[in-house]
Parts: C-alpha cells; structure tokens; sequence
C-alpha cells in the first residue's frame, strides 16, 4: 500500500504539535507524518558537483591599519574575514532553520546576493562575501518546487467548504507545498526558538536518509533575477574557503500589499 498523508494538513498538524506539545519523544501520530515524508520523496533529487562556488555572506569585515615604510600612518585597510572566521564555530554553532544550538551547518547561497539578502543587511553595511568550493559531490534535496504557492488551493479549500475529501495525491501536493514554504519562510535573529523546531526535524530526517544537503528559495531572494536560491549543507567541511572579499550594501529594495482588512 503506498504512503499516504492523513491531512491536507498535515505539516500544519506536525509543526503545531511540535512547537507546544512535544520535540523529543514524537506521538504516533508525528512518527507516521516523518516516515510519509520520506516515502513521498519524488523527482527532487539533485546534485552539486565538486568544484561548484557558492557564497556565503556575513556581516562586518576586518579592518588593518596601513603604514609608509617609515611606519607612518597611512589609512585603513579593508579585507574580508578569513577563512575560519566563514564557517560556523563547531563547538558554538547558532540556531537556524536546519540545526539547532551546538551543531553546525553551512548556510550559502547560489549567488551574492541571495547570500547577501539571507544576513538582512542594511544600506551602508559592511559585508564579508566568501567564495565557497564544493569538494565532493552533494546529494542535495530541492525545497524549491513548490515556493510561493498555497496549499489552502483546488481540493483543499474545496473540502473546507463541504466539498469531498481531497486525493492521496491532492493531500502530498499540499503537503510538499507547506515543507517547501517551511523552508522559505522569512528568519530572523529574535524570532521564538520553537519556530525552528519543525524544520529542524525535518532537516535531521532528511540528513539520516543520505542526503549531504538541502536547497531552499528565500522571500527575500535575489531581487536581480529571483534565480538564485540557498544551500543548508550538513557537514561544512565539505567545502573549501578558497576567497573573502569585502561588500558594502548600496541599496535594499522593499515592496509590500495590503493582507488583510483595513478599519475605517
């Protein structure tokens, strides 16, 4: 009998439950959502190469102070960080979306300035950018083919009003849909620690099942071409440093729409 999800829902069900009620010790009803997700895994198999540069941004940059031959003061020099500094402290990693306190992953970007955009920079903030070598290949997991869309569409919404209960391929549809958007979502350094937990689960399912990394797409993006995604790659040895340069920021493009119901 194939795999089959209980809900339309259910990522919404899982993360819920996870986030209030329990992380460490998973109700029967979470164990068959993560073995679902696993048997539901379809056409998102990809690979990076060895040799493959991505980027990985972070803010400030080292500063040195230049002098004649003389030793006399001539002005400040500016590099980016080195190479050490570019990768997470193996002992001290932070939380994000793919790994929680104390175990290291290495978040990049498929170009400049989706790695930029990911630090949430501001105009005139100093940048260090570093070129990223992929040494081995990475069996990588897309998260990008249902960004930006909703599941609350077609058969769901149908169902909601009365409507029949959606197909086992109408509720994986939704539920993909609501993992890769889990992925995507906007992240910042104040956000509660329990809204990383349902990702987090994820990520480690997704590192026990053999995969070397996963692909996401950002809301914030690359604003140039929207083609560029990010990379969560679990083991950030396996990817070389190989330059750093300083970036300052000259402009931050922000657009918004109304959501919702105004009052008069």
């Amino acid at each position: 009998m194939a795999a089959e999800f209980a809900h339309w829902d259910s990522y919404s069900r899982f993360a819920r439950y996870v986030r209030s009620e329990g992380r460490y010790i998973l109700g029967a009803d979470e164990r068959a959502f993560l073995d679902t997700v696993l048997a539901t895994i379809r056409n998102r198999d990809d690979e990076l190469k060895p040799g493959h540069i991505l980027y990985r941004a972070q803010r400030g940059v080292d500063r040195t102070e230049q002098t004649d031959g003389e030793g006399n003061r001539t002005g400040e020099g500016i590099t980016g960080f080195g190479a050490v500094r570019m990768k997470p402290l193996t002992d001290r990693a932070r939380e994000g979306r793919a790994n929680p306190t104390g175990i290291p992953v290495l978040y990049v970007g498929t170009t400049v300035l989706t790695a930029v955009s990911e630090v949430r920079p501001w105009v005139g903030a100093d940048l260090s950018v570093a070129e990223c070598k992929v040494l081995r290949p990475l069996r990588t997991l897309d998260l990008t083919l249902g960004h930006g869309q909703s599941s609350f569409t077609g058969a769901a919404f149908k169902h909601v009003l009365g409507g029949p209960a959606p197909t086992a391929t109408e509720k994986e549809q939704a539920v993909w849909i609501d993992i890769d958007n889990a992925f995507s979502a906007p992240v910042t350094t104040s956000d509660d620690q329990a809204d990383y937990a349902p990702t987090q689960i994820l990520a480690e399912l997704f590192r026990s099942a053999g995969y070397d990394a996963i692909a996401y797409k950002s809301h914030f993006g690359d604003y140039e071409d929207r083609k560029g995604y990010n990379v969560a790659i679990f083991d950030p040895d396996v990817v070389e440093i190989v330059s750093c340069a300083p970036y300052r920021v000259t402009s931050i493009k922000i657009d918004a729409k109304e959501n919702g119901g105004g009052w008069f």
